[in-house]
């Protein structure tokens, strides 16, 4: 069997004071079970988990590793509560990019924590950090190992809500973004960067994760029936098993989201036959993205978050290209669109158990009429931002 932390299993387990109980506190002797140490109490956990992305896991495991890092490899059932409360206090003096900063990746845990940084890492990342931990101790309590979860009810408030946390583009910032002396220059795509140039447009004219977008096969660009004997271009936003290297961020991801009509007006059903005339054999969208960490987002989120968006002078903490996602979200919402279309365009939960559990997502022409058909940006009263000019010529480009 394969140990996840062998370099941490060579380390002497740190001496933890013991509590000081009344005798109505004593606490019973492990089971052989609780006496399980944490390092093979990870590896069962992970085990179950079955197949979850690369990223993924190693994000599981990292932040799970920090109790080993905190309290040595003890047994899983000897955890209490103040153990938990101290080791929480200690990961938020933790700093950001411990493990890629120059100035921190030689450093132990406990050497981080007494260093008492400035850049110390976000109340987010941290709520992700005892999030894992409390899953970890949930399964474990179910399993045997622990008769209780200390961490449960640990997480610290957040700070802002979850809709601050990025801002959407204003009217007048995306005129800029999608002006056509900047656009056309930055996305390169008259020297093939196709990805440059769509990912954006996409994202726009959808509310599409980076994600949903840069893994689109050519085959998940489709015509769906509509309520009508038309059918209707759409994106379709699916996992498929045979294809491992496309994933989803939760079930109500899976969706149909309609093509707006300035992405076709722009070309994209010309640009997709055109590729398969040239290359018969091409599968995906976006070819030319490599696959890294998981995902094929890496060459996008550089180009619009480190290089356009900059360029722009446009780039915030809290402007990225999830900013899009954001900017279709508020838009909708400030034209009085009911949440629940709008949830459905952009793969959110409804809330609703029984309609997501027993119900079909909805018709392409309803979800098209009551939200992609309403994206309609303007700068001033009937002064629409001109999409238009950023059309090109795809059998020239292409060849």
């Amino acid at each position: 069997k394969v140990h996840l932390f062998p370099e941490l299993k060579e380390q002497p387990t740190p001496q933890v004071s013991s509590v000081s109980t009344t005798s109505s506190e004593v606490q019973k002797p492990l089971t052989s079970h609780q006496s399980t140490p944490i390092s093979v109490g990870i590896e069962n956990f992970l085990d179950e988990k079955g197949k979850i992305r690369t990223k993924s896991l190693d994000e599981i495991t990292n932040s799970l590793k920090m109790m080993i890092e905190e309290w040595g490899d003890t047994r899983i059932g000897s955890i209490t509560r103040e153990m938990t409360t101290n080791f929480k206090g200690h990961i938020r003096k933790l700093p950001r990019n411990r493990n890629k900063n120059p100035k921190y990746r030689d450093k132990d845990f406990h050497e981080l924590v007494k260093m008492n940084v400035k850049d110390k890492i976000h109340t987010t990342t941290v709520n992700k950090h005892l999030g894992y931990c409390t899953s970890f101790y949930e399964w474990s309590v179910n399993h045997g190992y622990s008769n209780t979860n200390p961490f449960k009810g640990l997480k610290l408030k957040k700070e802002s809500r979850p809709r601050d946390e990025r801002d959407r583009f204003s009217e007048l910032e995306l005129k800029k973004i999608f002006q056509k002396e900047n656009y056309i220059h930055y996305t390169k795509i008259e020297e093939g960067r196709y990805e440059l140039y769509w990912s954006c447009l996409i994202g726009v004219f959808s509310g599409m994760r980076m994600g949903e977008i840069t893994q689109l096969y050519l085959d998940n660009i489709k015509e769906v029936k509509g309520n009508q004997r038309n059918k209707r271009w759409c994106f379709d936003i699916v996992v498929e098993p045979e294809r491992t290297d496309k994933h989803l961020k939760n079930q109500s991801s899976r969706r149909i989201v309609p093509i707006h009509d300035n992405l076709l007006e722009l070309g994209l059903i010309e640009f997709i036959e055109l590729l398969k005339k040239k290359d018969p054999k091409r599968e995906r969208l976006f070819q030319e993205l490599p696959y890294r960490d998981g995902n094929y987002n890496q060459n996008v989120s550089r180009f619009f978050n480190k290089r356009y968006l900059p360029s722009l002078e446009l780039k915030t903490d809290k402007k990225n290209f999830h900013s899009f996602r954001h900017t279709v979200s508020d838009h909708l919402k400030q034209k009085g669109i009911e949440p629940h279309f709008i949830n459905e365009l952009l793969g959110h939960s409804t809330g609703n158990i029984d309609l997501e559990r027993y119900g079909k997502g909805y018709n392409p022409d309803i979800l098209y009429n009551k939200c992609v058909k309403k994206i309609f940006y303007e700068t001033s009263h009937k002064r629409g931002i001109d999409f238009k000019s950023l059309k090109v010529d795809w059998k020239k480009i292409i060849g």
